[in-house]
């Protein structure tokens, strides 16, 4: 009888492996599949917020980003009308136009006008000249206030004066000269620190352009000789007529 019941054990064993993923194997593994299926959701719900923080940050990072680009893109373009400007206002090498309908001169209508760094009066003033002083024309710009000329007070010294404060009509007032009372160094600016140009002897007649009172007080002369040459003298060397 023991000898049988081995007989059945062992088939029925026997049938159980071969058929393992009918008979067995669903009840042995059931409950570890569930433990494996339940540590993966946990896991699954532990990292969803963190998931959705993340998404959220990356979101904010991607959104500034795009700010920081448009902010540099601004930036550039502030910058380049910057250059711009700096190089329409500070150059001191451009010449005079040789087309157009820019006047050659225009001619100070009041007593006492201002020649500015820029085309505008809140810019430093360069020069102060009086009434009928002309003043040589190489540029214009035309502003909310109105027209302003870029004149060429000496080679290395340009400026903006107010069209309103000037005229393109030479005036007909007689033209002042200046005699000088001395040996006179004519130079390209109203300080000494300025090259010389020319030296004129004492009593040559000069045509008197204006004058110029300069940081240190003094008080300089813009002259033009008889052969052409313009620039400035110290006003204690000579005589305006």
């Amino acid at each position: 009888m023991k000898k049988y019941k081995k007989i059945i054990a062992a088939s029925a064993l026997s049938v159980g492996v071969g058929a393992g993923a009918i008979l067995f194997t669903p009840a042995g593994m059931n409950a570890s599949t569930n433990v494996v299926l339940a540590s993966v959701d946990w896991v699954n719900s532990q990292l969803s917020p963190v998931n959705s923080k993340l998404s959220a940050l990356e979101s904010k990072v991607n959104s500034m980003q795009t700010k920081i680009t448009s902010l540099e893109s601004q930036n550039a373009a502030q910058q380049n009308e910057i250059d711009s400007l700096e190089a329409k206002i500070g150059s001191t090498t451009t010449p005079p136009p040789t087309t157009g309908t820019l006047p050659a001169y225009v001619y100070a209508t009041k007593s006492s006008v201002t020649v500015h760094k820029g085309a505008d009066r809140s810019y430093a003033v360069v020069a102060t000249v009086t009434a009928n002083s002309s003043l040589r024309v190489v540029d214009s710009f035309k502003a909310a206030s109105g027209t302003w000329y870029r004149v060429q007070l000496s080679s290395t010294l340009l400026g903006w004066v107010y069209g309103g404060d000037v005229s393109t009509t030479k005036p007909t007032s007689t033209e002042k000269t200046v005699t000088t009372t001395g040996e006179v160094y004519i130079r390209r600016g109203a300080t000494t620190e300025y090259a010389a140009i020319t030296l004129v002897p004492k009593g040559t007649t000069l045509k008197y352009l204006g004058s110029f009172k300069n940081a240190a007080g003094e008080t300089w002369y813009n002259v033009e000789t008889s052969t052409g040459i313009r620039g400035w003298m110290f006003s204690g060397l000579g005589q305006v007529n």
